[in-house]
């Protein structure tokens, strides 16, 4: 009963309580994938985030470093000591992105993930049911060597997520 009182009350609203199209807009949030390499390689898909923001749309970007798999005996012999260097080298890989997103009305989080690196981009996206991944486009600048080899299977293996390459300006590549 509750529910139909609800409905019923929204049917009755006058128009002026209909908020306006810019906050319709608001209402879904994109969530971005963004796959983090190195320190410096994030910042054009951060800005890709920034300009769609500026656009109006809600954004929310989920930054993922993806490591290599421990070998078993790694696994094994992890102690605090290994994981806490793990830790302090996520942080400088993610800190120039978060430094650019920080006090801007994005949301964001930073994620480190083991595993072979397009299925665990592929899995992370779908876990944390981002709309995009936000990728450098194949074969230009200091995203050469991720591009030429993870973008091109990206793109064939895409599942729910969109993958969007960006420019050097954060542009979308067409």
């Amino acid at each position: 009963m509750p529910t139909m009182l609800r409905v019923s009350t929204a049917i009755a609203m006058p128009s002026e309580a209909v908020p306006p199209p810019t906050a319709v807009r608001h209402a879904k949030v994109r969530r971005l994938l963004i796959p983090v390499k190195s320190a410096k390689d994030a910042g054009h898909a951060v800005a890709y985030a920034i300009r769609r923001r500026a656009e109006g749309l809600g954004m929310a970007v989920c930054l993922l470093h993806v490591e290599e798999s421990p070998t078993q005996w790694q696994a094994l012999s992890a102690n605090a000591e290994a994981r806490a260097v793990k830790r302090r080298r996520a942080d400088h890989i993610f800190a120039p992105a978060m430094r650019m997103l920080e006090g801007l009305d994005i949301e964001f989080a930073a994620y480190v993930r083991s595993g072979p690196i397009v299925f665990t981009i592929l899995d992370a996206a779908e876990e944390l049911a981002c709309d995009e991944i936000v990728v450098p486009e194949p074969g230009r600048g200091v995203f050469s060597l991720l591009s030429r080899r993870v973008v091109p299977v990206l793109m064939a293996r895409q599942r729910s997520a969109r993958l969007v390459a960006v420019t050097n300006a954060g542009v979308a590549v067409s």
